[in-house]
């Protein structure tokens, strides 16, 4: 039988989700809230991952955390640097198996292939995927967010 990892702490949940509200603020300080709707639907795709990691390396804390840095150093947020930076968070490197299949996280969300059971979750040394698909694919979502906004 496979038991489910035990819950997150509720102060984590209440952490995540605050910096979800925080994340669109820092985004609107930037002047980029056509980032927010990618992030949140990409993070959404790592949502149940949590409580598998270290609180540090939760995704929704760590892309609030770099969001932060941009606006405590005034820094722009240039799509592509944005994109770059984002590939190189801790989660990223996270990967998960149950039996023999291996979780793509462009293809299908954590929640959806965990399927109810535990899986098996490890730190590798690169992102899965590549940090110039993961990059590519974060600047094609952002530009046909960009591309639907215009378009009312």
């Amino acid at each position: 039988m496979n038991d489910l990892p035990p819950p997150i702490p509720p102060h984590q949940q209440e952490a995540r989700t605050q910096a979800v509200m925080t994340i669109g603020h820092f985004l609107e300080g930037l002047g980029e809230p056509g980032w927010r709707n990618v992030l949140l639907c990409w993070l959404g795709r790592y949502d149940g991952l949590e409580a598998y990691l270290y609180p540090e390396d939760d995704p929704v804390l760590t892309v609030r955390d770099l969001l932060a840095r941009y606006v405590e150093a005034l820094r722009p947020a240039d799509p592509a640097q944005l994109a770059a930076d984002l590939v190189t968070l801790p989660f990223c490197r996270y990967r998960a198996k149950r039996d023999d299949e291996k979780w793509k996280p462009l293809a299908e969300t954590f929640s959806s292939f965990c399927r109810g059971t535990t899986v098996e979750v490890w730190e590798s040394e690169r992102p899965s995927p590549p940090s110039d698909v993961l990059q590519k694919w974060l600047l094609a979502q952002f530009c046909a967010a960009q591309i639907r906004n215009r378009q009312g």
